[in-house]
């Protein structure tokens, strides 16, 4: 078994690597005119990488969440990015895994500070995203987000009755 190579790097070579000044906790990354852009689940933001060097990716941007907000999703299209923005349950730490999954998770997190709703961005200078929308939901908010272009964007909500 210790001569095993692993399965899931066949055919994958890295090229580069950031530390994305930090936030390492990215959880989806849409690429767009070379450049990356990374939501986070823990670091409540969204990074810009420089990667038209995918040697040397270099972080040009960090958008911050309000307060107990994340931005995990996220999509773009044309020049423009749209993201989930939702509680930070971790972060905030106001739920246990047990809570967030066993009852409604709206309830217990009424009063504890976070924006619910999708925020977007204009790309048209890559390196620099600036918000030009905001779509509040109430409850918990948006979740997956799916953009491919158009008037609609798609969108999981979490409402505040649905457990």
């Amino acid at each position: 078994m210790a001569d095993m190579k692993p399965v899931a790097s066949k055919g994958i070579k890295f090229v580069g690597h950031s530390d994305m000044n930090g936030h390492g906790d990215g959880v989806q990354v849409m690429v767009h005119r070379g450049y990356a852009y990374v939501g986070h689940g823990y670091s409540n933001g969204i990074t810009t990488l420089d990667v038209r060097d995918p040697k040397n990716p270099k972080v040009v941007d960090f958008i911050a969440c309000a307060q107990g907000t994340r931005a995990l999703h996220l999509q773009t299209h044309g020049d423009l990015l749209l993201a989930v923005n939702a509680p930070s349950v971790w972060t905030m730490q106001v739920l246990s895994e047990k809570d967030y999954f066993g009852g409604s998770p709206a309830d217990r997190l009424k009063g504890a500070g976070y924006t619910s709703g999708i925020r977007v961005y204009d790309i048209s200078k890559p390196e620099k995203p600036r918000e030009i929308g905001f779509m509040p939901v109430d409850g918990i908010g948006p979740h997956r987000i799916w953009y491919v272009g158009g008037r609609y964007a798609y969108a999981s909500i979490h409402f505040a009755d649905v457990t």
